[in-house]
């Protein structure tokens, strides 16, 4: 009688992108509502969206009611990067960039609610945009998402991988 007895080594798939993340770069005239819809028409998560940019209406000497109105904002003062907000020396115009965070829905309604209360209008320019996608389609969903005319492009969100120096 002979026994056979084999071992079988399942290679690991090694992923030189982030599991579950596709990051994209939206088309200048994309705005950040436009944006909002194109993730909850899937239904995919915004982990981030920057930048933001936006100007206000209100006059030059609002900088420290802005501050501390968006100073209340979370999703918009991460610990390293916190709301920018400039007065333009030659025009007067007051201008702010922002990165938003955790773009739940009711995040969302809240800062859509924030640019009206606070006279914002949004500047055009490109902004980039990390969506949380499930683990497994991310390729799927890049190709998706490629096809989008609000986009520019669509990638998966690859580890960098650093030499020691």
């Amino acid at each position: 009688m002979l026994l056979l007895l084999g071992c079988s080594k399942k290679e690991e798939e090694v992923l030189d992108f982030v599991p579950g993340q596709v990051a994209v770069g939206a088309q200048d005239a994309t705005t950040v509502p436009q944006l909002f819809t194109l993730a909850n028409a899937r239904s995919l998560s915004i982990a981030y969206i920057f930048p933001a940019r936006y100007s206000s209406a209100l006059p030059a000497d609002s900088l420290g009611y802005l501050r501390r109105q968006l100073a209340t904002k979370a999703y918009a003062n991460a610990p390293d990067w916190p709301v920018q907000i400039v007065r333009n020396a030659q025009t007067n115009a007051v201008q702010l960039t922002v990165r938003l965070v955790d773009m739940t829905a009711p995040n969302q309604q809240d800062w859509l609610t924030t640019v009206q209360q606070l006279q914002l209008q949004e500047l055009s320019g490109s902004k980039t945009a990390l969506l949380q996608v499930p683990v497994g389609e991310e390729k799927r969903w890049v190709a998706e998402l490629q096809q989008n005319a609000a986009l520019r492009w669509a990638e998966l969100n690859h580890i960098n991988k650093r030499t020691p120096q």
